[in-house]
């Protein structure tokens, strides 16, 4: 028959009596042991030393929101100026637009005006031309040939000393060579001049300077005449 193990009340097990009762004095002196507390010099120590660290971040707290609000009044203030100088500057462009505005359209009024009066007075210029047409035409209707001729050379000289005056300038290439830039081919006539010479001129080219008004509408000579004749 198996022994009878007597399990006592701290949980542990065994047949020792004395074991048992060893172990659970050992359970009630550690039990009873009393525990070790910090002296009160250092608590107070590290309480002060909490407090210090404290009141330095509230300070560096207390001095970087100072610092926030100068520079946030430093940057209300330039938004303030800038604001102020942007406002000067729409106004000084608003001028400049309207002092243009003005100019263009006085500009234009002035050119309009010159225009008109170079009209005019180029027109007026052609006005004793048509005095002279208006004589020829009449010493005509009175048969008086010699007052009619009269009449149409004065009209000519006339009419060239005006366009002289404008800086009309007059293209007459008769015996010259042929230029393409001023001058226009109507004609190729078999000729005894080289090939390319102007033998004739259909209508003379006038200039403006150094613009062409007309060019010269000529005849000009394809030299064929004279390789016929030195073939014969």
């Amino acid at each position: 028959m198996a022994d009878k193990t007597r399990i006592p009340v701290n949980g542990s097990v065994s047949g020792n009596p004395r074991h048992a009762a060893g172990a659970t004095g050992k359970a009630k002196a550690a039990h009873d042991k009393p525990t070790k507390t910090a002296p009160a010099g250092e608590k107070d120590a590290a309480a002060a030393e909490a407090s210090a660290a404290a009141r330095a971040e509230i300070e560096a707290l207390k001095a970087r929101a100072a610092k926030l609000e100068t520079a946030k009044l430093e940057a209300e203030q330039m938004c303030a100026e800038a604001q102020c100088g942007r406002d000067d500057y729409l106004a000084s462009l608003q001028r400049l637009q309207a002092e243009f505005d003005n100019y263009r359209r006085r500009a234009r009024r002035e050119m309009g005006e010159a225009s008109e009066a170079t009209r005019a007075c180029l027109l007026g210029e052609f006005l004793p031309v048509l005095d002279n047409l208006e004589r020829a035409l009449n010493a005509a209707e009175h048969h008086e040939e010699g007052k009619v001729l009269e009449g149409v050379r004065l009209t000519r000289t006339l009419f060239v000393d005006l366009l002289r005056r404008e800086g009309v300038e007059e293209v007459d290439p008769l015996g010259g060579e042929f230029d393409p830039c001023v001058h226009e081919a109507m004609v190729a006539r078999a000729a005894t001049e080289p090939e390319g010479t102007v033998v004739d001129v259909l209508e003379k080219g006038y200039t403006l300077g150094e613009r062409l008004l007309r060019p010269a509408r000529v005849v000009v000579s394809s030299g064929a005449a004279g390789v016929a004749g030195e073939t014969e």
